[in-house]
């Protein structure tokens, strides 16, 4: 009897323990069967989150591509244009070179024709000139309609052949329209006086700078140099030291005294008093005229021509100081 009761329940625990293992399996295989439908959602998920950030940097990345090539475009077009200023800068530099020897040339043939010939040859040009002129303005006329023209007339000055300055000058500054007389001979003067006393400052030195005014509204920017060696004085050899003048500018004071042409020629005026002081057979104007002020230069030519006074152009680019050097050219007046 106690052996049956036994059996009974081993065999009452096997079933529950077989019910316990097919429990425990099915949970197993549906926790398997989840699983794996987790995963593919998932990678469905990211695949397509993925995808959508794809096609988002699309945009970008071919703007980018076509920032890209316009970038490559401009810089072969840069390059392109820089090839092509530097071979229009050559050919500049080969017509003005071409241009200074048919000048020179020009300069040297005229040197040697007699005064007769000079003067043949400045109305010869001159009439070239009012024949071109006169050609042009037939063309113009030749393309307006029917009506009356009114009368041309052309302002000549029958200058002679121009020629160097060696008599007086008087220098003035031309910019922006505005004139200012320089005091050039003060200038000089004071250079002249303090040039001793510099030079024994600077006995060590081969070369110095330096400066003083300012003297009627300009400062002069002044170099020496010295050189030393065996040197004559015609009677005599010894060693010496000689000291020489390099350059000077002269900057404008921000009290620079300006005046159109009108003001400083008139009565009271400040050209109008220096040119008082001089006679004007022997006496040259001398301008230093910025690119803005030559149609102003050009009246006030046309206003000294009447009067005698000869006018000497001495151009200047812009930023350039006015100055002087012993290397330099003389001034050339019509």
């Amino acid at each position: 009897m106690g052996r049956r009761h036994n059996e009974e329940e081993m065999a009452g625990e096997d079933c529950f323990l077989d019910t316990i293992a097919n429990l425990i399996g099915i949970i197993i295989i549906l926790v398997v069967i989840v699983g794996a439908r987790s995963q593919s959602s998932a990678r469905e998920i990211v695949g397509q989150e993925i995808k959508a950030e794809q096609e988002e940097l699309k945009a970008p990345i071919e703007k980018v591509m076509m920032l890209e090539d316009d970038l490559a475009k401009q810089a072969a077009d840069l390059q392109r244009y820089e090839l092509e200023l530097a071979y229009r800068s050559n050919e500049r530099m080969l017509t003005l070179d071409q241009v200074t020897i048919a000048k020179g040339k020009i300069e040297s043939q005229v040197s040697e024709l007699t005064e007769e010939e000079r003067n043949q040859f400045e109305i010869d040009r001159e009439l070239t000139q009012l024949e071109q002129q006169l050609a042009d303005l037939m063309g113009q006329q030749g393309t307006l309609p029917d009506s009356e023209v009114p009368p041309i007339v052309l302002q000549h000055l029958p200058t002679p052949m121009a020629k160097t300055v060696f008599g007086h000058e008087i220098h003035v500054m031309m910019a922006g329209n505005m004139v200012s007389v320089i005091p050039w001979n003060e200038l000089v003067d004071a250079l002249k006086r303090e040039a001793r006393g510099a030079v024994e400052r600077n006995t060590q030195r081969d070369r110095f700078t330096n400066e003083l005014g300012p003297i009627g509204g300009f400062t002069m920017k002044y170099t020496l140099k010295s050189q030393t060696g065996m040197m004559s004085d015609g009677s005599r050899t010894a060693m010496g030291r000689m000291v020489e003048l390099d350059r000077f500018t002269l900057t404008p004071e921000p009290d620079l005294l300006k005046e159109t042409v009108e003001q400083t020629l008139k009565t009271g005026g400040r050209l109008r008093a220096e040119l008082a002081t001089h006679q004007n057979q022997n006496t040259t104007v001398t301008v230093w005229v910025y690119p803005d002020s030559f149609g102003a230069f050009r009246k006030l030519k046309d206003t000294l021509f009447p009067e005698g006074f000869l006018c000497a152009a001495r151009p200047l680019p812009f930023g350039v100081p006015v100055g002087a050097s012993p290397n330099g050219s003389s001034s050339t007046a019509q």
